[in-house]
């Protein structure tokens, strides 16, 4: 073999070897792409979850409070009902 020939085949597998490295990191860089959609998916998933979670929490919040004033009002109205009541069963006696 002469040197050119063993200099061109020195060339060739160093070319060669610069293709496998940058198909090996293109093909890193895309599986970690792959991960990091598949994470932040999953990640967004339960980020709406709990939103969703937040607004049901705050309705249930809002009809706790608007039971609790309507049975102070039954409540209020219950004890008037009773006062009338026992007036009347005192002008009966």
């Amino acid at each position: 073999m002469t040197s050119d020939t063993s200099l061109s085949i020195s060339v060739v597998i160093a070319i060669v070897g610069c293709f496998v490295g940058l198909a090996g990191w293109i093909r890193g860089r895309d599986t970690r792409i792959i991960n990091d959609s598949e994470w932040k998916g999953m990640v967004n998933a339960k980020l709406d979850m709990a939103i969703g979670l937040r607004k049901d929490h705050d309705e249930l919040q809002d009809r706790h409070n608007q039971h609790s004033e309507r049975i102070g009002r039954v409540e209020e109205s219950t004890k008037a009902a009773h006062r009338r009541i026992d007036a009347m069963e005192n002008k009966r006696q």
